[in-house]
């Protein structure tokens, strides 16, 4: 481990975590969760010089972490969006209107163009069947949406949809 590298990007407080991290576990791979994690709660989301940053300072394999970040959905790899949306896209709510709910709100992401304020993407399961089709707005659940009604709920959050 090389904590006294003064050109980390990590901050102390980061590092710190990282180190304890890797002491915590028999292998360095079973540290890669949680310092993905400390990682995404400090910066927003795990970017590639993070990555490099892991593979340099702690000889972490880039390809297990990599394996890490797509394998669990819980890592954003990307800038979030003021407005994460997460719409189930299960057999349940697909059957209740899903597919044409998420397509609206596509449509109306691409209307705001490259400065849009939302992020979309499909989950397996929000846990309200009974209420499909479902989706969280960062962490506002909402229910019963639909493509028609799908653009009032998202009002709530933008003047610009």
């Amino acid at each position: 481990m090389n904590s006294s590298n003064n050109s980390s990007i990590f901050s102390e407080k980061l590092k710190t975590v990282i180190e304890k991290e890797l002491t915590r576990y028999e292998t360095k791979r079973s540290a890669i969760l949680p310092i993905c994690h400390a990682i995404q709660d400090e910066c927003g989301w795990v970017q590639e010089k993070h990555i490099d940053a892991l593979e340099k300072e702690y000889s972490l394999n880039r390809i297990q972490v990599k394996e890490v970040l797509t394998f669990y959905k819980a890592y954003k790899q990307s800038e979030p969006k003021k407005f994460e949306i997460e719409f189930c896209d299960n057999i349940v709510c697909c059957m209740m209107g899903a597919k044409d709910a998420m397509a609206k709100i596509e449509e109306l992401i691409e209307k705001q163009g490259v400065n849009s304020e939302f992020g979309l993407k499909g989950v397996p399961c929000l846990g309200v069947c009974d209420q499909a089709p479902a989706m969280l707005v960062n962490k506002d659940r909402h229910h019963k949406i639909t493509n028609e009604n799908v653009e009032k709920v998202l009002s709530r959050y933008s003047s610009t949809i």
